[in-house]
Formats: C-alpha cells, sequence, structure tokens
C-alpha cells in the first residue's frame, strides 16, 4: 500500500514541476519573440519561435488539465482544501495558455499572408 502512495506523489510531483517548466518556458518564449521581432530577425526564425510557443503552449494546456483534473479529485474524493490556491492557478494557467495558442497560430496565419 505504501508503494502505491509513493507512486502518486510522484506523479503529482511531476506534473507540478513539468507544469512549472513549460509555464517559464513560455514566458521566456514569449520574451524572447518580441526581443526578436523588435532586433529584426528573418521571418523564418519569428516562425520558427512561434511554432515552438504554440507546441509549448498545447504541452502546457494538457498537463495542467491534468493536473486539474487531480486536483478535483483531491478535493472531492479526499476532502483536502489546502490545494485551492493552486487549483485557482492551474485553471488561470490552462485559460491563458489555450488563449496564447490561439493568438500566436492567428499571428501565423497573418506572417504567412493566407
Amino acid at each position: 500500500m505504501k508503494n502505491k502512495k509513493n507512486y502518486r506523489q510522484y506523479t503529482i510531483r511531476f506534473l507540478k514541476r513539468s507544469i512549472l517548466f513549460l509555464a517559464f518556458s513560455e514566458f521566456f518564449l514569449i520574451v524572447f519573440y518580441f526581443f526578436s521581432n523588435s532586433q529584426d530577425f528573418l521571418d523564418s526564425g519569428l516562425l520558427l519561435i512561434l511554432n515552438v510557443l504554440i507546441s509549448v503552449c498545447v504541452l502546457l494546456t494538457l498537463f495542467t488539465l491534468a493536473s486539474i483534473i487531480i486536483k478535483i479529485f483531491y478535493i472531492i474524493k479526499r476532502k483536502k482544501t489546502e490545494g485551492i490556491l493552486l487549483f485557482i492557478v492551474d485553471i488561470l494557467l490552462l485559460f491563458f495558455s489555450i488563449i496564447f495558442a490561439i493568438f500566436f497560430s492567428f499571428l501565423i496565419v497573418i506572417a504567412k499572408g493566407n
């Protein structure tokens, strides 16, 4: 029984660290995109940055959705309310990552001229 508990803790820890890594990656890629846009990078380089940003946004959406499902389970089933703040942060991250993915895909469509 103890092994099963450790497995759940590793899963939750993996999700938390993955979400943190992807959120910081998204932030730094957005900053990198805007600085590279102001320094007149080539269009192909900017499109590559946008494609990577969309990929990171989609991954962040998936990981955050998995984390939200697990936190809902813990809030309802185990009646643990200590993670409410992190639950709200996950919902905000999910919302912003979806909005950013849509916005950056819109930028790619505009940049290609189609």
